[in-house]
């Protein structure tokens, strides 16, 4: 019995890298504290760790903006003096379209909690901050590095073609077809959702039975809608809505 072809799968790329962690906060003894945690980290489990330290958000701003530093994660302060790290994050997310970035914001405070959705961190440390759980945090944020390096595969007479997850902002069906919306173009092919559903990464989530979106690039959420950075709009169907919403605020904490 001839077998039949793949026709989406799910790989992982690449290999051995350094994991960059960036650390901004204008208490000079934080940040010594942080990066000696961080390298211990490394230390410990085998694990290449380059850390770049920021004292302002003006400072890490026009570094990661000239690409000066390249970041994996970000552990950022949101009350700096001057430019606070509410405004670093909108402009990492908004002006620099950066959504690889994990960022973890920390503060004194747990008010700000409910007020950073639109930035997406992966969680949020009040200080003092415990070791232990910062070791939680650097483990969460390298799980998402490493998901960065899945690609998606799929089939179209009888070539091959990948796109990186990372680059998909939805899946949508529509007779008999998927569409690949990806940040600049769409791709198209032969398939069914509910089977591309099993296989994606778990920050894909169905919505509709013709819609299947990427997590990382929700900017607005309501019982019924969801908004992509893109622009689109999407409607959640009822037997979705209760779901959606506890896998969105799971994945804005990094859960």
């Amino acid at each position: 019995m001839k077998k039949k072809a793949v026709e989406y799968k799910t790989k992982i790329i690449g290999g051995h890298d350094v994991f960059h962690i960036g650390i901004c906060d204008d208490e000079k003894g934080t940040c010594a504290q942080l990066e000696e945690w961080c390298y211990d980290y490394g230390k410990k489990n085998g694990l290449d760790i380059e850390v770049y330290v920021w004292y302002t958000g003006e400072s890490l701003c026009d570094d990661v903006s000239s690409k000066k530093s390249r970041l994996d994660m970000l552990f950022l302060d949101i009350e700096l003096i001057s430019t606070d790290g509410i405004k670093v994050g909108k402009f990492i997310r908004d002006e620099l379209e950066n959504l690889e970035i994990a960022i973890v914001y920390i503060s004194s405070k747990s008010s700000y909690a409910m007020n950073l959705f639109r930035v997406q961190p992966i969680d949020f440390l009040i200080k003092p901050i415990e070791k232990e759980k910062l070791m939680e945090v650097i483990i969460c944020g390298i799980k998402l590095h490493e998901r960065k390096k899945q690609v998606f595969e799929y089939c179209v007479k009888g070539y091959n073609y990948k796109v990186s997850y990372k680059d998909i902002v939805y899946f949508y069906s529509r007779d008999k077809k998927i569409n690949i919306v990806l940040k600049n173009e769409e791709r198209q092919f032969n398939g069914k959702l509910k089977n591309i559903a099993k296989a994606v990464p778990h920050n894909f989530i169905l919505i509709h039975q013709s819609y299947l979106i990427n997590l990382d690039f929700v900017t607005e959420c309501s019982y019924e809608l969801v908004k992509m950075n893109n622009g689109a709009l999407l409607n959640i169907s009822h037997p979705y809505r209760k779901i959606v919403r506890e896998k969105i605020t799971r994945n804005v904490w990094g859960r």
